[in-house]
């Protein structure tokens, strides 16, 4: 597949939207243990650290990108997603949408907003219970609605 096919508007709604639930699982599991990148938990050598939160930052900014990539496709689309303006659809789409702004914000500023709000043990598994009711409710739309968003 060349390079031009993957930047057509679909494709770049469908990864997007791919990245965002996966930030949102991945996340999910982050919260569930502490807020630590799960990633760390994986890595077998301490001297990886440093690439790894080079690569995390990259990612971060990704999400933010992705999600700044949604809120504008909703926005000039409409403010429709899945062809209707549904309340529940457009609340876990917020919560998709914000929660990407703010990784973006982390990997470019060092400065994840959420957890300056709080850090509470108990809030994160709420919070991540959230993520992953978000994720999947977005997902089962998502392939009801024949994998289109907008």
């Amino acid at each position: 597949m060349s390079i031009e096919k993957h930047m057509e508007q679909q494709n770049l709604d469908k990864y997007s939207f791919l990245w965002s639930e996966a930030r949102l699982a991945i996340g999910a599991i982050a919260l569930f243990m502490g807020g630590v990148p799960p990633v760390y938990a994986l890595l077998p050598f301490v001297g990886l650290y440093g690439i790894v939160g080079k690569l995390l930052g990259l990612a971060w900014i990704i999400s933010g990108v992705a999600a700044g990539y949604l809120f504008y496709r909703w926005y000039t689309g409409g403010q429709k997603l899945f062809g209707a303006k549904n309340q529940n659809d457009m609340g876990a789409f917020l919560v998709m949408v914000v929660t990407g702004f703010n990784l973006g914000f982390a990997g470019l500023f060092g400065k994840n907003i959420g957890f300056s709000i709080s850090s509470n043990y108990n809030l994160l598994v709420v919070v991540g219970l959230l993520y992953l009711a978000t994720a999947g409710y977005l997902y089962q739309r998502w392939s009801s609605h024949g994998q289109k968003l907008f």
